[in-house]
Parts: C-alpha cells; structure tokens; sequence
C-alpha cells in the first residue's frame, strides 16, 4: 500500500477509491499517459485490497469478499468496455490476477469457493478469448 494511504482516514480511504474506481471506469487517457493512470490503477487495487483485508481481520467475511469481488468487477468490466482505449483495456486485464488470487485465496475454505472460483476463471477465460 503506497505510503500517503496509510494515513488516510477511512471516510477519505473510501473516497479516494471511489475517484479511482471512476477514473478506471472512464478512462480518458491516451496512451502517453499510461503510466499515471497505472499508478492510479494501482492504488486503486491497493486500497480494495487492505479494505478486504480490515473486513478479514474484523472477522467480516461477506463484507471481505465484497470489496474483492467490486475490485475484481471494476476491471473487468473495464475490459469489456468497447469504448475504452484498447491499451486501458488490456491493462486492466493484466491486473485482475490480484484480485482473483485474492478471492482464490479467500475461497479456499469455503464450503462452494471451488465452484465460485472456477466460474471466475472460466469466465475471464471466455472473455479473453474473445476479445483479444
């Protein structure tokens, strides 16, 4: 997690992702700047990450497993999104490893996380094919 995160409070931790979430979504960056929206991109994942992993210590697992599947959402709903810059797109694809590794991780113990995960990999697996 970068260090001007962790001293954010969660109301702006909250915040911050939702601006990140929107700037993912609606990309309007061309491929020079690439490297700004990546470092957003990110922290993006980042903050979704540490906010499963407060709702995993908290013992909260729905909430946990929310906040991995919204981040594992967002981007790939971005890679679907024909009006996205096809290199945003393709980025955004490269990232969903995190947060599906992250939902593997969560479901390995999980009474239907097998079937859960697999439908995800099948999923992205279809997806991919057809897109790229």
């Amino acid at each position: 997690m970068s260090e001007s995160n962790i001293q954010l409070t969660q109301a702006e931790q909250l915040d911050r992702f939702h601006q990140l979430e929107n700037s993912i979504r609606h990309c309007s960056c061309e491929i020079q700047q690439v490297a700004a929206q990546e470092a957003n991109l990110n922290e993006y994942i980042d903050l979704g990450l540490d906010m499963a992993t407060k709702a995993g210590l908290a013992n909260r697992t729905q909430l946990q497993e929310s906040w991995l599947k919204r981040v594992y959402k967002t981007l790939f709903e971005t890679t679907l999104d024909l009006v996205e810059p096809e290199h945003w797109r393709n980025l955004c694809c490269e990232y969903l490893y995190q947060p599906l590794f992250a939902l593997k991780h969560l479901y390995r113990n999980h009474p239907q996380g097998k079937h859960r995960i697999q439908t995800l990999y099948r999923e992205l697996s279809v997806t991919t094919r057809y897109l790229y």
